[in-house]
C-alpha cells in the first residue's frame, strides 16, 4: 500500500536498478535522477501513477508498464546528464499527453543522433503507443515488411523503426530488421538487426498490448556494417552509386500482432549547426552534453524535419 517514494531515496548511493510493482504511487520524486549508480529504472501495473520526471534524460534504461493513469512526463530542473543511455519502454501507456509524449519522442531522437555523431557502439531502443497526428520524423515509410531500398548519399547512420499492431505476444517474442546486399565479389551479405532485447522483461506467459505500439531502434554495429560494405561495392566500382539493398522487417513467435507499417531515419554526416561543435578548435574533445545541446538547438529550429515531416499514420513518401 505504499503512495509515496520518499525524496531521500537519493541517499541510496549504491543503487543499481529499482523496481516498483503495483503499489499506489502517484508520482515519482525527481530525485531518483540523482542516484549516481542507478541503470535501470522499471515501473510495472502502478495504476495510479499520474506523473514522472523525464527520466530517459538521466537513467540509461527505463520501463514503464501498464501504467494506465500515466499522463504527464514532467520537464526536469536540472540538466540532463552525460550517463550512457539504452533507452525506454512505454507499454500501454495510452493516457500520455500529447506534449509529454513529444518530449519523450524528441529525447530519443536526440540519444540517437548523440550516440551516431560520438561514434558510440551502444544500441538504444524505445517502445512507445501509437498516438495519432504525432510527428515521428521518420524519412521512409512503407506498409510492406519487405521492399528494395537505395540508401541516400552522406549517411552517418539510420534508426529503424515499425508498428506492431495490438494483441498478445509471447514473451520471448523477437522483431527486427534483416538486410540484404551483394558483394563486389557476387557473395550475399545478410545483416540482422533486433530490436526486442530489453524490451519485454516482464515475464508472463502472454502479453496483451492494448493499442498499437511503435518500435524504435539504433543498432550501430549493423548501421557501421551496412555502409562499409556498400563503400567497399562502390570502391570496387570505382563509382558513388549506391546499390540496392533487401530490407525485411520480421515479427517471431507472436499470436495476433503484426507489422503494420516500418521505415528509417536517417542521420547525416553533417547537420549545421552540429557542425560548428564538431570543426571546434577551442578543445580537443567536445562534451557530451555540448554536443546534446547543440543538437537540441538544431532541432529546434528546423523543426524536427523541416518541411518534409509525416505523421505516422498517412500516405507512404
Amino acid at each position: 500500500m505504499l503512495s509515496e517514494i520518499p525524496d531521500n531515496i537519493s541517499l541510496l548511493l549504491s543503487l543499481q536498478q529499482l523496481t516498483l510493482i503495483g503499489i499506489g504511487i502517484r508520482s515519482l520524486p525527481e530525485t531518483i535522477m540523482h542516484l549516481p549508480r542507478l541503470k535501470q529504472l522499471e515501473v510495472y501495473d502502478c495504476k495510479m501513477l499520474q506523473s514522472i520526471p523525464a527520466f530517459s534524460q538521466f537513467i540509461p534504461f527505463v520501463i514503464i508498464w501498464n501504467c494506465e493513469s500515466l499522463e504527464k512526463v514532467l520537464s526536469s530542473t536540472v540538466e540532463p546528464s552525460d550517463k550512457p543511455s539504452h533507452g525506454f519502454v512505454f507499454f500501454n501507456c495510452i493516457p500520455l499527453d500529447p506534449h509529454s509524449y513529444q518530449t519523450v519522442l524528441k529525447d530519443a531522437f536526440l540519444r540517437i543522433e548523440l550516440i551516431a555523431r560520438l561514434n558510440s557502439e551502444l544500441c538504444y531502443r524505445c517502445f512507445l503507443p501509437v498516438m495519432p497526428d504525432i510527428e515521428y520524423w521518420f524519412h521512409y515509410r512503407s506498409t510492406q515488411v519487405s521492399f528494395t531500398l537505395e540508401l541516400p548519399p552522406n549517411l552517418l547512420g539510420f534508426s529503424y523503426y515499425l508498428v506492431l499492431s495490438q494483441g498478445h505476444v509471447r514473451d520471448e517474442v523477437d522483431f527486427g530488421c534483416e538486410c540484404y546486399l551483394d558483394n563486389s565479389s557476387g557473395e550475399r551479405i545478410y545483416i540482422t538487426s533486433i530490436a526486442t532485447s530489453c524490451i519485454f522483461t516482464y515475464r508472463e506467459n502472454t502479453i496483451d498490448m492494448i493499442s498499437d505500439h511503435v518500435v524504435l531502434w539504433h543498432d550501430p554495429a549493423s548501421c557501421k556494417q551496412i555502409i562499409e560494405e556498400i563503400k567497399a561495392i562502390n570502391d570496387v566500382n570505382n563509382t558513388s552509386y549506391s546499390p540496392k539493398l533487401i530490407f525485411e522487417f520480421f515479427i517471431y513467435k507472436s499470436e495476433t500482432v503484426t507489422i503494420k507499417e516500418c521505415g528509417f531515419h536517417w542521420i547525416y554526416q553533417q547537420e549545421a549547426a552540429s557542425s560548428t561543435v564538431f570543426e571546434s578548435n577551442d578543445q580537443e574533445q567536445i562534451a557530451p552534453q555540448q554536443i546534446l545541446k547543440c543538437l537540441l538547438e538544431e532541432l529546434m529550429h528546423i523543426g524536427f524535419g523541416g518541411d518534409n515531416i509525416d505523421t505516422l499514420v498517412g500516405e507512404k513518401k
